[in-house]
């Protein structure tokens, strides 16, 4: 099962990128691995819980995109929202994503 993310922001400061889908709420904060699906490019394209299987991948571009899978861990909120940390180098998540003409991004794109 896939659902679309319904909101991407990405904060500089803590170089972090917030990806929200209102499938994947969490009971409580907590760390969950995941794979992270990247473009030729190295683009964040979607997300897939691997410890829990039944729970939907959050997609960002088209299954068509994906190039790659990635390990990660990334810190799941109970808004829904997950965090991806070091952002810049693991998802190019300080550059404006080509599959998120809607994302939030501090300053013009690059």
């Amino acid at each position: 099962m896939q659902h679309a993310a319904t909101s991407v922001l990405y904060e500089p400061a803590g170089d972090t990128l917030r990806v929200r889908g209102a499938e994947v709420r969490s009971p409580a904060p907590a760390m969950r691995d995941v794979s992270l699906a990247l473009d030729a490019a190295g683009y964040l394209v979607a997300i897939r819980f691997e410890d829990a299987p039944a729970r939907p991948a959050i997609a960002v571009g088209p299954p068509s995109a994906v190039a790659s899978w990635v390990g990660a861990r990334v810190l799941a909120m109970e808004s829904g929202e997950l965090l991806i940390t070091m952002a810049a180098k693991r998802v190019r998540g300080h550059e404006r994503n080509p599959y998120v003409p809607w994302g939030v991004y501090p300053g013009p794109p690059t």
